[in-house]
């Protein structure tokens, strides 16, 4: 059995969710990342993901002390892990069990429509000595969820990351 560490998902409206967890997997500026109790210290950038914890039933002597699996829709932010637990600062954040499946499904076809016509989001050129510019970059997801939140790409993202958390499956 793996050894419990505390957890808090923190959005600016309320506490999402506070308590002990065996693991936490999500995707962050630095790729697809599980924690465990004892990992190394880590900040980084939360991307629009799905963020799995590994909760025990246990939780009042009433249940038989399985882990469970929570899922969260996280739409970016920040995670911190140290010696004391984790933190998890998320612009916006909802437990899968309140996502409003057919609300997702509906903003995900609209989302669609929206990238059809805009296209990926990008960070514009900077100039160079010569003056020319150089070409657009392609943002990551943790970018754009911070830099680009308003896009048509974060929106397909946010919708699908609903979805997945909501226990729902998407097309594509």
């Amino acid at each position: 059995m793996a050894t419990p560490f505390h957890l808090e998902v923190v959005t600016p409206e309320r506490v999402l969710f506070s308590g002990d967890v065996d693991e936490v997997s999500m995707r962050t500026d630095g790729g697809e990342i599980a924690f465990l109790a004892r990992h190394e210290d880590y900040v980084g950038a939360v991307d629009i993901t799905v963020a799995k914890l590994s909760v025990l039933r246990d939780s009042g002597g009433a249940g038989d002390g399985e882990p469970v699996t929570m899922r969260i829709a996280v739409h970016g932010g920040f995670v911190h892990f140290d010696g004391e637990g984790m933190t998890i600062l998320a612009t916006v954040a909802e437990l899968g069990t309140e996502v409003d499946v057919e609300r997702a499904r509906h903003a995900l076809t609209l989302a669609e429509e929206r990238f059809a016509l805009e296209g990926p989001a990008v960070k514009p050129g900077a100039p160079t000595e010569g003056g020319a510019e150089e070409s657009p970059t392609r943002l990551t997801g943790a970018m754009i969820a911070l830099l680009a939140p308003e896009s048509a790409e974060a929106a397909v993202a946010r919708a699908r990351v609903r979805l997945e958390a909501g226990g729902a499956a998407t097309n594509s």
